[in-house]
C-alpha cells in the first residue's frame, strides 16, 4: 500500500455503494443490487448474503432477478423479488461468518431511492 491520496468510489457525492456487501452494515445510506445467487438460507431458515459480493447503483439483468441489500439499524436489510427466489441456495452446517453476514431484516417493497423510474 502506497502512502498516496486516493478517493475512493464512496467519496463520489450520492455514490451508493461500499466496495462489498458485507461493508453496507458499516455504511450509513449505503445499498446496491446483487445477484439473488448471493443469498443464501441456513438450515434454521435465517438469511444470509455473500460478504465479497460486489453490490452495483444500478441492477445488471431485469429487476425481478436482482437482490437489493441496504444499510439499516439493525444490520443488513435484504429485498428480493418472487422470482428470485429460486436462487436462494440452502447453506447446510455451521455459517461461515467470514464468507457470509447477516441479513437483519427484509423489505417488501423497492424502496424510492433504488427505484428503477429513477
Amino acid at each position: 500500500m502506497s502512502d498516496r491520496k486516493q478517493a475512493r468510489a464512496m467519496d463520489l457525492p450520492d455514490f451508493p455503494c461500499p466496495p462489498s456487501v458485507g461493508e453496507i452494515a458499516t455504511h450509513a445510506g449505503s445499498w446496491g443490487w446483487i445477484n439473488p445467487g448471493h443469498v443464501s438460507q441456513d438450515e434454521r431458515g435465517y438469511l444470509w448474503v455473500k460478504r465479497n459480493a460486489v453490490p452495483s447503483p444500478a441492477a445488471r439483468s431485469p429487476q425481478d432477478l436482482q437482490a437489493l441489500a441496504a444499510w439499516s439499524e439493525g444490520g443488513i436489510a435484504l429485498y428480493v423479488s418472487r422470482r428470485g427466489y429460486q436462487h436462494i441456495d440452502l447453506l447446510r452446517g455451521d455459517v461461515d461468518e467470514s464468507a457470509w453476514a447477516p441479513v437483519a431484516s427484509v423489505m417488501k417493497e423497492i424502496p424510492g431511492y433504488a427505484s428503477f423510474e429513477q
